[in-house]
């Protein structure tokens, strides 16, 4: 890049010097979560999934498909909240590890099912025991609510959230 087109820095930041140090903003709860959640799957990628060769959305695919056996791919790409391009390679991903099949709808043959192979079923049972240990390892620590409380106050609010962006009714929160 020639010194022309490149861009110019502004001026340069000096902080005070002497001054009081600055207040951190305070989170609000929405972004907190988002921030643990990510930290959270993050944490459990690294200590469980990854000596399965798994990430964390090819984990939640394989969990739905083997929890609902038969299920059209459209179905967890909305499930999971992903991508269709990204279910497509996660789907491929688990396919080539003869963990899941797609197969033709036995109605219709323009579309596509997935379902688990016994591969797939066993090491989704294994991983889900292993996740489920470290959860419980996490909410073990002193000051936690009850795991259960928790996974239900979020089941909550994801229903309240739902039904307010018009996808499961009109009711509103009460």
């Amino acid at each position: 890049m020639n010194p022309a087109t490149r861009r110019r820095a502004a001026g340069v930041y000096r902080p005070p010097v002497n001054g009081c140090a600055t207040r951190r903003p305070e989170a609000d709860a929405v972004a907190q979560l988002c921030r643990t959640a990510n930290t959270l799957r993050a944490h459990l990628e690294r200590t469980v999934l990854r000596e399965a060769d798994m990430t964390w959305t090819t984990y939640d695919v394989l969990m739905l498909v083997c929890a609902r056996r038969v299920v059209k791919p459209r179905d967890i790409a909305v499930e999971v909240g992903i991508a269709r391009a990204t279910l497509t390679n996660a789907l491929g991903l688990l396919s080539d590890r003869d963990l899941v099949r797609r197969e033709q709808h036995e109605h219709d043959l323009r579309r596509v099912v997935v379902r688990p192979t016994q591969a797939g079923l066993a090491l989704a049972g294994m991983l889900r025991r292993q996740v489920d240990a470290r959860q419980a390892d996490l909410f073990a620590a002193p000051g936690m609510p009850p795991e259960d409380d928790f996974a239900q106050a979020l089941k909550v609010l994801a229903d309240r959230s739902h039904r307010t962006d018009g996808t499961a009714g009109e009711e509103g929160i009460r």
